[in-house]
């Protein structure tokens, strides 16, 4: 087939294909960044949950019980007892240079008080520096805690003459039946891995995206690429933009495979309409980097800008802190992320398997986002032949 007889998408595709050969930094955005990136992510967190924090046990007692409740802390999953001060100035020493992130004081007397019958405190200190770590390890400590003081309890009934049954309606006369829902074992690979992976693929997206049609005006070849595409700005985005959207939802199809087949991520919805939606969105982020360089007009800065934009759509899309929690002008700032829709559409299938119908509106801002960036397309032709906008870095 002669040249001038090629569609004008697949001359661009051809022309973009041969750029991404000469240029590195074309290879690292579109290959070994979001690999590696993605990769690095799924392994951090792959065990799950957060276990053994180290916490400090002084046993100031030296009793049967003090013993005991030593060793249940030890055998709880999310902590163990590594230190056993002297008293409780070492142990502070200790907190204070993050040997420890918890001290468990038993006191003095402590099972002659509990077998009298009088009531005995047990003082815990724990480094709130972190409040995840902080809350798994209060939560764990006095569970353990909760649960030698029922054991003993117990006892002491069914020593009275009670049998069990009685004895547990007096222990705990009000049982709760905790059910976790959508993600029942509190695992943070399904909940952090099914985020930030998502992000770092939309992070590549924005950039090389961003970085392909930035380049154009860097590098003056504008008017070649509408030469390319039949001076058609619509013909010539679709060509450029094909090569990236093709590895970027095969990236995506990577994380499908890690979330949904090695780690057994819940898929209680609809997985076809997760497949649309990501290729939308990757299509949307792709679309939006062209409208950041038609605004700004140079290089540098909408990378600079799409980097910021990306990490601040984190914090905004209630990932680490509720949106409900936020200030009234902060919740008004998530509806200006495609990742908060994004995140949404994930929860609502993959996690609660809610009716595609409920989902179907996420996806419609998500294209709202693309509608307003192929908006653009007029403004970014006027760049590729703006002579004054060529050669911004």
């Amino acid at each position: 087939m002669d040249e001038h007889k090629k569609h004008p998408v697949i001359t661009v595709l051809l022309r973009e294909i041969a750029r991404i050969k000469q240029n590195h930094a074309y290879r690292f955005l579109l290959f070994g960044g979001p690999i590696i990136g993605i990769f690095l992510l799924f392994f951090i967190f792959r065990q799950g949950t957060a276990r053994d924090f180290s916490i400090a046990v002084v046993d100031n007692d030296n009793s049967v019980l003090s013993v005991k409740i030593s060793n249940a802390l030890n055998a709880a999953p999310d902590v163990a007892v590594t230190q056993k001060p002297v008293d409780i100035f070492q142990a502070r020493k200790l907190l204070q240079q993050a040997s420890v992130d918890a001290i468990v004081l038993l006191p003095n007397d402590l099972e002659k008080s509990v077998f009298q019958g009088v009531e005995a405190s047990v003082p815990v200190y724990i480094n709130g520096t972190n409040v995840l770590k902080a809350g798994i390890i209060q939560s764990s400590v006095l569970t353990t805690l909760k649960t030698v003081s029922g054991g003993i309890q117990l006892k002491k009934l069914m020593l009275s003459g009670k049998n069990r049954e009685q004895a547990m309606a007096r222990v705990m006369p009000v049982s709760i039946s905790k059910h976790v829902l959508f993600n029942p074992y509190t695992n943070y690979n399904y909940f952090l891995n099914s985020a930030l992976l998502f992000v770092m693929l939309y992070l590549f997206t924005f950039l090389s995206s961003i970085y392909t049609f930035g380049n154009e005006l860097k590098l003056g070849t504008g008017p070649a690429l509408l030469e390319a595409g039949n001076n058609s700005i619509r013909l010539a985005v679709l060509g450029k933009m094909l090569p990236y959207t093709l590895i970027f939802w095969g990236c995506a199809m990577v994380i499908n495979y890690l979330l949904y087949v090695i780690e057994g991520l819940p898929l209680n919805g609809s997985y076809t309409f997760i497949f649309i939606s990501q290729l939308i969105t990757v299509l949307t982020y792709q679309m939006m980097g062209v409208m950041l360089v038609a605004i700004t007009r140079n290089l540098r800065l909408s990378l600079s800008l799409g980097g910021a934009y990306i990490m601040m759509g984190i914090t905004f899309s209630g990932l680490t802190f509720p949106t409900e929690g936020m200030p009234l002008p902060a919740r008004f700032l998530t509806v200006l992320f495609p990742f908060t829709w994004w995140e949404k559409i994930m929860i609502s299938q993959s996690f609660r398997g809610a009716p595609v119908r409920e989902a179907l509106p996420y996806l419609c801002y998500i294209l709202i986002f693309m509608a307003v960036s192929i908006a653009f397309l007029p403004l970014y032709k006027r760049c590729l032949k703006d002579k004054r906008c060529w050669g911004k870095q």
